[in-house]
Parts: C-alpha cells; structure tokens; sequence
C-alpha cells in the first residue's frame, strides 16, 4: 500500500514503525524486475481527518481489506495472469476542494488505473467531477446526496440508494410499533446528504399522515445541541427524526440525555452503524434505531467473498470490530471493478478505452454479491438495493425492519433517562 502524506502528521509514521509499515510493501513486491504494468495502482481520497475523519477511516480499512483479499490470492486474474493490488491514497481532510486536488493528482501524477470514492457527499460531489472529466469510474459506497445524481455524470456509480429512499423504512416501520407515533419532529445538519435525508424524513411522514411538529436544519458546526433539543423537546413529540453522521448522531445522543429529552424512538439517517457510536455512548446507545443497507443476516453471497455472514466475521478477525455497512457496500464496489477488469480481459496499465469499457460493463449488468443486489440506474444510483432499518440492542445494531429478513423485533418506546 502507498502512502503519501506528510509523515509528521500521524502516529503510525513515527520513525520506530516506518519500517513496519514498509515491509509488507517489500513482501507484496520483491525486487524482481516488477514494474508498474504488474500491478494494479488503485486510488482513492478519503478524509481521515476533520469532520468525517472517523467515518473516512471506515472507508479506508474497507479498500485495505479489499486488497488484502485479492492479493492474498496472488492478484486480479486477468487472462491466467494475476496482477496485484496497489493501493495509492490520500487524506482529503474533509475538505471537498482538496478531494478534487488529489483526485487529479491520482489521475495525472500517479497515473491510477482504477478510482474508487472516498466518504461523504460533499466531497465525492467534488471527487466526482474530476473523475467525470477524465473520464474514470469511480465507484462509491459512502455518498447518496440527491445533487450527485441530477448533473448527467457517466461514469459516477453509487452502491447506495439516493438520501431519501435510504430513510424510507425509518418512516415504514412507525406504524407498525406499538403504541403507534402519531407526531414526529425532524432535524438535520444543513450539509448535502444529511438535509437530503431530513428531506426524506419530512416527506415519507407526510405521506403516512404523521403529524409534523419542528422541522429545523442546523450547521454542521453547530455547538450548542442542547439548546436546539430544548426547543424540540417543547413541541413533545413521540418520535425524533434525525438527518446526521456519525458526529451528529452522538452529539444528539449526549445533548438529549443532559436536557432529559426521552421520546418514545430517535431514528439517525447515519451514524449509529458505526463503531464509535456505541464506543461513545455505551449503555446510552441502547433503543437508537438508524437507517442502513446492508446487515450482515442478509442471504446474499459471492463466490470471493463468500456469504454477508461469512464476510462480517473475516471482516471482525481483521479489524476486530464490526463493519459499517458502507463499508460493505465500499469493498462491493471495488469488487465490481475488479470483475469488470477480469470480464473484459483488461491488463494493467490501463487505457482511457479500457475504462470506457468498464463504465459500459457496469451499467450492463447486474451484480449479486455478499453486499446484495447492485444494478445501475442511468443516473449512477443503485435502483434495486432495499433500505433496512437497525436499532441498537445489546451494544451492536440489530436489523428490526423490514420484519421478512428481520432478526430482532423493535425495542419500544424507548426507556426514559431517568428509569435506565
């Protein structure tokens, strides 16, 4: 794996583990006269630090693993021939304009054969772009903003549903609690994808005729939950709707605690699926229900992979915690490159009509794999994989909705502050 940062800035670039890191990049390419068209160079930016930093790691440790599993066989087989995997990719800081930087850079400099998406809206809208221009596909387990689908892009591909359709079952699963919610208030950080998902909330509450009590977006860097959950907490409603990340989500947790704000359920757009959720909440993270798109209880299943349970537990020996699913749905997108690579016969380096072809394999097509159904809308979106809902039960998200493929039945209403 190559990395190329400013070694000062992290931990694990301290001199005494450099050369840890180096020796798995020896071992991967012996000094055997192997050049760049014995490898694949797979590139990617994805913010590890900043606002999306936790969520941005996600995205990383899932393309680690991606290559990982392919080079622990040697390689992408291409024609009887595997090339290994080579991993070039940068921390964007969650800032989009330094995405679209390094995005060139993968292109131009680095001379990337293949690009894969990195996390957030905000910053694969402007990754994208400059895939769009040079004409790469890039694939994205971790953006689903409605603005990424409406621009006539070719060769952007989302592994998610678009924001509004991923909060549906959010809304879908109300009627079916009991006592049944007749109120909900919505909120939302008044950034791309987490007002796309207030968005959804609102409308698919509408359209049960639940009754609307607060609808607010807020900044991204607001401070001060307590105060904005105090004026919802006001209005009463039964449940709480919640357009979010991950830093959103716990911000809420912890502010509706302090102001003792217990409606009878709190739904997160994201953010409760990823493991510093329950690390930072703990016992407080018990009764959250959150949105999602993949659990691993599904019976989808590939031939590399093998099924989404046996894909969660190799995921758990090697990172010792459980996967996110976009994480999931960012190693099935670097799969369907790579199967689009193997299908079509291409050998590295690759050309601008090579990556022709792969855009054209993946709209083609429809992929079935441990992450589930995947086909491509003409816009990029990924039309036929269904929005589930989890809810955290025992320190770990539990899928609730819907109930066909469900494992647990919902915990509710959830139990005030003052009685846990």
């Amino acid at each position: 794996m190559k990395m190329r940062r400013n070694l000062n800035r992290y931990r694990f670039f301290l001199p005494g583990r450099l050369i840890l890191l180096l020796v798995p990049v020896l071992l991967l390419f012996p000094g055997d006269g192997q050049g760049a068209d014995k490898t694949f160079r797979v590139g990617f930016t994805v913010p590890l630090t900043g606002a999306f930093g936790k969520d941005g790691s996600l995205v990383k440790d899932a393309y680690v693993f991606w290559k990982e599993a392919v080079n622990s066989k040697g390689g992408i087989e291409v024609q009887n021939r595997r090339y290994p995997v080579e991993l070039i990719f940068y921390d964007d800081k969650s800032e989009p304009q330094t995405s679209a930087k390094l995005v060139e850079k993968l292109i131009t400099e680095d001379r990337v054969d293949l690009l894969l998406g990195g996390f957030g809206s905000s910053q694969i809208m402007a990754a994208s772009a400059v895939s769009e221009k040079f004409r790469y596909p890039l694939t994205s387990g971790a953006a689903s903003t409605l603005r990424l689908f409406d621009r006539g892009f070719k060769y952007y591909f989302s592994l998610l549903g678009k924001a509004p359709e991923e909060v549906r079952g959010c809304v879908e699963i109300l009627p079916s609690l009991s006592p049944t919610p007749k109120s909900v208030a919505i909120i939302g950080a008044n950034v791309p994808f987490s007002a796309d998902a207030a968005d959804g909330f609102r409308d698919y509450a509408q359209k049960l005729g639940l009754r609307i009590v607060h609808f607010e977006l807020f900044p991204m860097s607001l401070s001060d939950y307590n105060s904005l959950l105090s004026k919802v907490k006001a209005k009463k409603p039964e449940i709480l709707l919640v357009g979010s990340h991950s830093l959103v989500a716990i911000r809420t947790m912890k502010a509706m605690k302090e102001i003792d704000f217990s409606p009878s359920g709190v739904f997160f757009s994201y953010g409760p699926t990823v493991p510093d959720f329950v690390d930072s909440l703990g016992k407080d993270a018990e009764y959250v229900f959150a949105a999602s798109e993949w659990t691993p209880n599904l019976p989808y299943r590939d031939d590399f992979f093998g099924s989404a349970g046996e894909f969660y537990n190799r995921y758990v020996k090697r990172f010792n915690r459980s996967p996110d699913f976009v994480e999931a749905a960012s190693v099935a997108g670097a799969f369907i490159q790579q199967q689009a690579v193997q299908e079509l016969g291409l050998k590295p380096p690759l050309k601008d009509p090579d990556r022709e072809k792969i855009m054209k394999f993946l709209y083609s097509k429809r992929f079935d794999n441990f992450y589930g159904p995947i086909r491509f809308a003409p816009d990029g979106a990924n039309e036929i994989h269904p929005p589930l809902v989890v809810q955290i039960q025992g320190g770990r998200p539990a899928h609730v909705y819907p109930p066909d493929a469900a494992e647990a039945k919902p915990l509710f209403p959830m139990k005030p502050w003052k009685t846990r």
